[in-house]
């Protein structure tokens, strides 16, 4: 997922810290599985959106309810399942970009076993998840309110005073809309999963009803939207790639010649894609606000782009893309065989900023 191997933030102190982060079993604990990544998946663990018990000890609020006694409730996800393991599985395939486990599995086993030794005797309340729509007024949120909110929630991922981490982008000068950054807070998750209904797309967590109130939502929105915006940097053009001058490549293949237009899902991504020779792909008069992390143009064959290969370097940009012309490559080993879409893809997370469908071939 182009996560760097180790890298996580200590919900505890707040910094940044290098650790041996691993999926062998017998080289982890069941404390590390809940404090620390797999390096089968993206930069979220389980502390990342659970604390043990509420109020966490560092006045952190998560999204997620707390996780210290869910070995001793009788039902998972609003009753949808009865074995936490499968809950389990749902944050680790629909948050945390990794493979499920099954009941044998030594990591699940230790993972369960640590979250026992948390949990209190008898059998505790299971929980309700409640997704809602933001409220429809957006104004009137107080900007100091909504500072200290962000800096006591949000800044898990997204930074001291919105400045973004290896987790989630900045925020500050973003100049999103108020709109949108209610309904990310509200519904965001993957629009593919099989357990929570109607969310928006991308890997950040929900904030459900009782994590967060329409009054709290205000108040975010107008701190997020208070930022000054970052001062513009020239366009770049070319998207950090350091292989888009001229070509060498033939012009044989018959996707050449072929053009798509750019799907707007998110951070205003939108263009002409040009299929101009057998290993480029020329983007013109493409917008996109600059903002995520880790964002490439990608190519592949399948809608979540698990075949996926990046066609140029990071394109996080200060002011973003307006009207640019941006060119892609097809990497070496591959071929125009092996896409027949492209997408602004923040490989950290796995989503799909907006993409270009080319013709089916005769």
């Amino acid at each position: 997922m182009g996560v760097k191997l180790g890298l996580f933030l200590c919900l505890g102190a707040m910094t940044l810290a290098w650790v041996g982060c691993s999926d062998d079993p017998a080289a982890v604990d069941g404390a590390t599985l809940y404090s620390q990544p797999l390096a089968s998946g993206n930069s979220f663990a389980c502390a990342t959106c659970h604390a043990l018990t509420e109020p966490a000890a560092n006045g952190i609020r998560r999204p997620g309810h707390q996780i210290g006694d869910a070995t001793k409730r009788t039902s998972y996800k609003n009753g949808q399942f009865t074995k936490m393991i499968d809950a389990v599985n749902t944050c680790l395939v629909e948050w945390m970009a990794a493979p499920a486990w099954t009941e044998d599995d030594e990591r699940w086993q230790a993972l369960h076993a640590y979250l026992d030794g948390q949990a209190p005797a008898g059998t505790a309340d299971n929980v309700t998840i409640q997704i809602v729509e933001p409220p429809a007024d957006l104004t009137g949120g107080d900007i100091n309110a909504g500072q200290a909110f962000f800096n006591s929630a949000c800044i898990g991922c997204h930074g001291m005073d919105a400045a973004g981490t290896q987790r989630a982008p900045i925020l500050m000068g973003s100049l999103l809309e108020a709109d949108y950054i209610a309904e990310r807070v509200r519904k965001s998750g993957l629009e593919t999963s099989t357990t929570y209904p109607n969310l928006n797309g991308g890997r950040m967590p929900f904030w459900g009803a009782d994590r967060i109130s329409d009054d709290e939502l205000r108040d975010v929105v107008a701190f997020v939207m208070s930022n000054e915006p970052v001062p513009s940097s020239p366009d770049a053009g070319t998207g950090g790639n350091p292989d888009a001058g001229p070509s060498n490549c033939g012009s044989t293949h018959p996707r050449v010649g072929q053009t798509a237009e750019f799907s707007t899902l998110f951070h205003g991504v939108s263009g002409t894609a040009t299929i101009t020779d057998d290993c480029t792909i020329t983007i013109t008069m493409f917008n996109y606000d600059g903002t995520g992390i880790d964002v490439r143009i990608y190519g592949g064959k399948t809608a979540g782009f698990l075949d996926g290969f990046a066609m140029t370097g990071d394109l996080l940009l200060p002011g973003g893309y307006n009207n640019a012309t941006l060119v892609a490559k097809v990497p070496p080993l591959y071929t125009l065989d092996h896409l027949d879409r492209i997408s602004v893809w923040c490989v950290t997370v796995g989503a799909d900023f907006g993409n270009a469908r080319f013709p089916a071939l005769p």
